[in-house]
């Protein structure tokens, strides 16, 4: 994705420019999901397609040491509705030696952002065509050297790609937008002790001897989009395997072959799986995973070959704390959704992304039940309701690179359209629609609607309402609820209110509500009708119920307000029946402490059988923040679950009582799993003595896996903001550079000028921060960057303002 260091200039050097009155405008940058970008006053739109690319033939020989490629790149296209006299496509700073043509040309241009094809006479319409350009590029974003010469291991070279959203245009040319579908071939030609993988099935692995070098020749034979092409070559370590017929190869650096097993376990249980849910066979030749430093995203789901951060590589001993289970679905699931329908613009990317988060979430369902797969949606909602965030899914108000899309709106909203589909439809009936939809769409490019269709079609149903207020406005509903009974007429009464704004961006909601009550009597549940801002219904039961639970399948995204009596709730904490009542009794009997309260949670920290309903209990018992609830956690700490281990360890150390660090130091020598141990690291601030600080400065030479620990160190000292930890950082900083990841160097940078903000003479620090913002690597710059604009010396502004000038504007 684009460079994150753009983002750290608008972020963290505005600090030291506007010092001196300077507003700097920066590009954009890839932003994690949890994010929300403002979008642009611009509506975005697919762009027109004056030609069919058929089929990009692609020959390139990086230069690991100059990080850059030669290449030629021969593309077959087909005009389309009238003839056609100029071809432009979309290449970033591309020098062009040369252009072969079939038809002749007049006259060839290579500006910064295009290469222009004009043709001495208009090509006609369907007739098929070939230009070959040679050419020459230094990426700058869309191909990534990781080398020694940039810091990284020896024996760990290699260089990938990286092209959604578009920056294919990086290093080859062609049409750039994911409405363009075209097969591929790519030859990579790489020294002795590389190799090179890219998309489809391996035609051939043949040495120059001329030229000492290996030409590897791939060849995807099924059209996709041009950012899902892919390049990666170097030195790595394959562990190969197969499910049924297709190939599989787990790929990773030498210096982590040996976590590469751990990590992929279950790729073939998945495919099954995916296999038999979607109804339709893996779609592609193969299916490798690759593992590269650096990644500026946790995966990307390349055609045939996903491109994964090694920090997705973890041991054995993080237990259930760590896991590739999530990320390796996620992108296998993009195989069939992204892959092979692929959505027409960035503005319909949860076709993409929703889909992919959704059938992650099913895969998790297979393996651990129900229960923790509806607690996994809960928490999922809760995420995205806190945003407030009124944009609806499908937007076009976005950015050109469409990077503002890649939200919770595009990943969770999205998916949970989808669950609240398969929730009313039940699993059978939906999975005919999804069957449906990506035979009849398949290695095409898909809008919202012709999923709507599909749906329309196969359930007999009309869901215009449902899309228009899910996916074409934003929000969602806010749900005031009130139940009281009636004992003389025998009638629950609730009363439901809707308390969101509405307008023009969010309407007001028509949902069906599903309310549960459990009695004497049994269990008994009323679906009510929910169509305008407020509504009452009765139900006649046979006695007063003990429990009412709302939204008890977690088959609504809504943001519930109910609040049962505390008799109520302490019966839906006893409920073994319904895990998600535990934990949102638990939830609120916390909000609301009485007399016992922190007794009947910790009786659930301890004894409930379900591992999150644990963890809510201590996470519960960290918000009533009382001795009581201190005591509680102290004796709760031999948890068997890593998870609720950590929920506890991370409960103690919100208290600033000393006894809490009391607690928690010893368990630094005694507790195995670095996770926790980490958690630990950055609960010990809250109770700063002479002896934690020794203890988070040693910890800066501790030896973990990613430089855990060390980040759990710089965190705690960070939150210490003590000046004299600046000596100590600094100097491990200085011993460490050349070993340390990019992102925990990165981070210390960043620490290192946070802590001397208030230092009197800055120049040493400041010296060093200006040596390393002109680096290569990107997390590492960033620290700089951010460690710069917390510095705020003045002294900096040259540098930083050369810098912001050359950052290109969105």
């Amino acid at each position: 994705m684009n460079s994150s260091r753009l983002l750290s200039l608008s972020a963290s050097l505005l600090t030291v420019l506007s010092l001196h009155g300077e507003e700097i405008s920066c590009g954009h940058a890839h932003l994690k999901p949890a994010q929300v970008l403002p979008g642009s006053n611009v509506r975005r739109y697919a762009p027109d397609r004056h030609a069919d690319l058929l089929h990009l033939l692609l020959d390139v020989t990086p230069d690991f040491k100059q990080r850059s490629l030669s290449g030629k790149a021969t593309l077959t296209f087909k005009p389309i509705g009238q003839a056609l006299q100029e071809l432009s496509l979309d290449a970033i700073d591309f020098t062009v030696s040369s252009v072969d043509s079939t038809a002749k040309l007049k006259a060839h241009q290579a500006t910064t952002d295009k290469i222009i094809l004009t043709f001495e006479k208009p090509l006609p319409v369907g007739v098929e065509q070939t230009v070959t350009i040679h050419y020459s590029a230094t990426p700058k974003d869309g191909m990534y050297f990781r080398t020694p010469e940039l810091g990284y291991k020896e024996g760990d070279s290699h260089l990938y790609t990286q092209g959604e959203t578009i920056l294919a245009r990086n290093w080859f040319p062609v049409l750039d937008s994911p409405n363009e579908k075209l097969t591929t071939e790519v030859i990579c030609h790489l020294p002795d002790g590389m190799k090179a993988w890219s998309n489809g099935k391996l035609l051939s692995e043949k040495k120059d001897p001329a030229t000492g070098l290996t030409a590897f020749n791939w060849k995807q034979e099924k059209p996709h989009s041009a950012y899902l092409v892919s390049l990666v070559a170097g030195q790595f370590s394959v562990i190969e395997d197969r499910y049924k017929d297709l190939p599989l190869a787990f790929i990773v650096p030498p210096s982590d072959a040996a976590l590469a097993k751990r990590s992929f376990d279950g790729t073939k249980e998945m495919l099954e799986f995916f296999e038999a849910e979607l109804g339709f066979p893996y779609p592609w030749e193969k299916y490798h995973q690759i593992v590269v430093r650096d990644f500026q995203w946790g995966g990307m789901e390349n055609t045939s070959i996903s491109t994964l951060s090694d920090r997705t590589l973890h041991t054995a001993d993080y237990e259930d704390l760590r896991s590739s289970i999530s990320l390796v679905a996620h992108e296998l699931a993009h195989q069939w959704f992204g892959d092979v329908v692929t959505c027409k613009d960035w503005s319909t990317l949860w076709l993409n992304e929703g889909f992919a988060t959704y059938y992650d979430a099913l895969n998790q369902e297979r393996l651990y039940g129900r229960e923790q797969f509806l607690n996994a949606r809960w928490r999922a909602a809760q995420n995205l309701v806190k945003e407030k965030n009124a944009r609806p899914i499908v937007f076009r108000n976005i950015n050109a690179d469409g990077y503002d899309q890649f939200g919770n709106l595009s990943y969770i909203k999205g998916s949970w359209v989808l669950h609240m589909l398969r929730s009313e439809l039940g699993p059978d009936l939906f999975r005919q629609v999804v069957q449906t939809y990506l035979k009849r769409y398949q290695y095409q490019n898909v809008v919202t609607e012709n999923f709507l269709s599909v749906l329309e079609e196969v359930t007999g149903r009309s869901y215009d309402r449902f899309f228009d207020q899910w996916v074409f406005h934003g929000g969602y509903p806010e749900l005031a609820a009130e139940y009281d009974w009636d004992e003389k007429t025998g009638l629950a009464h609730v009363s439901l209110r809707q308390t969101q704004k509405t307008g023009d961006d969010v309407l007001m909601f028509h949902v069906p509500v599903k309310v549960r009550f459990k009695g004497d009597f049994g269990t008994e549940d009323r679906v009510f009708l929910l169509d305008r801002d407020a509504q009452d219904f009765h139900v006649a039961l046979p006695s007063a119920p003990k429990i009412v639970r709302l939204d008890p399948d977690v088959a609504l995204l809504a943001d519930i307000e109910f609040k049962p009596s505390a008799t109520m709730l302490e019966a839906q904490l006893k409920d073994a029946s319904d895990s998600m009542g535990r934990v949102l009794a638990i939830k609120q009997m916390a909000a609301n402490e009485k007399a016992g309260t922190v007794e009947l949670i910790g009786k659930a920290l301890n004894s409930d059988p379900q591992w999150f309903v644990r963890q809510e209990a201590a996470d519960a018992l960290a918000d009533i923040g009382s001795e009581e609830a201190l005591t509680t956690l102290r004796s709760s700490l031999t948890q068997p679950d890593a998870r609720v281990r950590k929920a506890v360890v991370e409960a103690i150390g919100s208290f600033v009582q000393p006894i809490a660090s009391e607690t928690l130091f010893p368990l630094l020598s005694t507790e195995k799993n670095p996770d926790i141990r980490a958690s630990i690291l950055q609960a010990l601030p809250r109770h700063i003595d002479a002896k934690t600080r020794t203890e988070l400065e040693r910890q800066l030479e501790s030896e973990s896996l990613r430089g855990h620990l060390f980040d759990a160190a710089v965190s705690g000292l960070r939150a210490s903001d003590d000046t004299a930890s600046i000596d100590p950082l600094f100097k491990a900083i200085q011993k460490r550079e050349n070993e340390l990841e990019s992102r925990s160097l990165g981070q210390a940078l960043s620490t290192l000028g946070f802590l001397a903000r208030t230092q009197e003479d800055k120049s040493e620090i400041l010296e060093f921060l200006l040596k390393r913002v002109t680096g290569s690597r990107d997390f590492v710059v960033n620290g700089a960057l951010s460690g710069l604009g917390e510095l705020a010396d003045p002294k900096a502004r040259p540098v930083l303002s050369a810098l912001a000038v050359k950052a290109p504007n969105e």
